[in-house]
Order: C-alpha cells, then structure tokens, then sequence
C-alpha cells in the first residue's frame, strides 16, 4: 500500500489530501485549521517517501482507492491541489459513491500539447536546483514550511529524476477522457488562482459545467495559494467541509 501521513483521530469524519509536484506538505496551512477531521495524506509518486516511484496517475488512482477502501468508512471528503487536484477529479469522476464532498485546487485539466512540450523542456533545467538544499529550503520557506517540512523536503527532493520531473507534465489528464465527471452529483468546489495561466482557468470553467461544481477565483493568488494564501482559502474550505451548512 502506498506510503501515508496521518493526522487526528481516525473515529472522526477523513479528507483525503491529495498533494502538489513533489510537495508532500502542500497543505502545511491547512493541517491545523482541519482539526476536527482525520487527515490522510498519501505520499504520491515522486514525492516524499514513494521519490522514486516514476509518476503514473492511472497506477497511483489504483493505490490511493486501495488506501481508501482499507479506511472502511462509507465515504469520505477528498481535496487536491495541481497534480493532486487531477487525481481527485479523476478519483470522484469514477468513484463517486466513495467521497461526499470534492475540492479542486488549481486542477490543470484542458491541456495542450505546445504547453506541455515547453513544460517538459525547462523541466530539463529547473529541476537540477531541487538537488540544492538551500534552493529547497529558500522554497519551502516561502510556503510556510516548518523546519522539519523544510528539512524533508530537501531531502527528498535531491532524489527526483529528470525524467520523473517530466512525467507529472506528460501524464496531464484531459477533462475530455472523463465524460462521467459532469453526472456527478456530489458537492464539489473548483478553485484557483486570480494570477494563475489561462488554462488553470480554463479548466476551473469546465469543471464549472457540472451543475453540482462551484467555481471561485482567489484574489490576488497564484499556483501556491494553499501555503501563501492560507488567510483567505482557509474560511472557505472550513465552511465548505461543514456538512451542515448547505
């Protein structure tokens, strides 16, 4: 079964956290702030303990619903942020009678091959800084980690390949592959960035095509809105997980 983080008490209601690129603490904001909930955060491929793990979201969604299943609850809520985000949509789009409530965070989901090629091209740079730990650190202090996170982080990230690096950009999901997304009937929330790309929020408008899908904007936010945003994303995702409020 696929390595996980736990948190809280297992006898209360579960979010399954479903991380960021290579960023297993993605929700380092939000970790307190769901207190009340039992916390499960799966350490996806290329990240954390499973680094190694050559990133496959069709093999991982298998590993993520055989965690979910050991659970043996009847449902749970489930949030996702990039990656995680797509993860989700694709987990609620095919298992829908395993999760109540569905939150979207900047999920890429109406890519194009131009972008994805750029992508995978400066993949081939960018990722030789994550072999510098005070690079990794500098990061992780911009998000808000704790030392400990911090320290994490840049020791796992000196393990990434270039080819898994590449690998989250080449295996984008596409909307389009996921017909049974718009007869869910679930409460969801898509939300992204004011100062993210336009096929961030693309894809916020055809997630908004489900009648049961909510859309926001976050002002002034960009990609990393979980950990730099937390003031104004966190209220909202307090009152969304509150099943009481309709």
């Amino acid at each position: 079964m696929i390595y996980f983080d736990e948190y809280g008490d297992r006898n209360k209601p579960t979010i399954l956290l479903l991380h960021g690129a290579s960023a297993v603490d993605t929700f380092t904001q939000q970790y307190q702030l769901l207190h009340n909930y039992h916390l499960i955060v799966p350490h996806l491929y290329g990240a954390g303990e499973s680094v190694a793990v050559t990133y496959d979201p069709h093999k991982l969604k298998q590993e993520i619903l055989e965690l979910v299943k050991s659970l043996n609850k009847p449902s749970i809520r489930i949030m996702g942020h990039s990656i995680g985000a797509q993860l989700a949509v694709m987990l609620v789009a095919e298992n829908p009678e395993l999760f109540s409530r569905a939150v979207f965070l900047s999920a890429w989901v109406h890519p194009n091959e131009k972008t994805i090629r750029m992508y995978c091209k400066t993949a081939s740079v960018t990722f030789k800084l994550l072999r510098y730990k005070w690079v990794v650190k500098l990061q992780a202090k911009y998000w808000n980690y704790t030392k400990k996170q911090s320290d994490y982080m840049a020791d796992y990230a000196r393990k990434l390949t270039v080819e898994n690096y590449q690998a989250f950009f080449k295996a984008t999901m596409n909307i389009k592959d996921y017909p049974e997304f718009y007869d869910v009937t679930i409460p969801m929330l898509a939300i992204c960035g004011q100062r993210e790309s336009k096929e961030i929020k693309s894809s916020l408008e055809l997630l908004g095509q489900n009648a049961c899908c909510k859309t926001m904007v976050l002002p002034k936010a960009g990609h990393d809105f979980p950990m730099r945003c937390a003031s104004g994303l966190n209220p909202i995702l307090e009152s969304f997980f509150d099943e009481t409020i309709k």
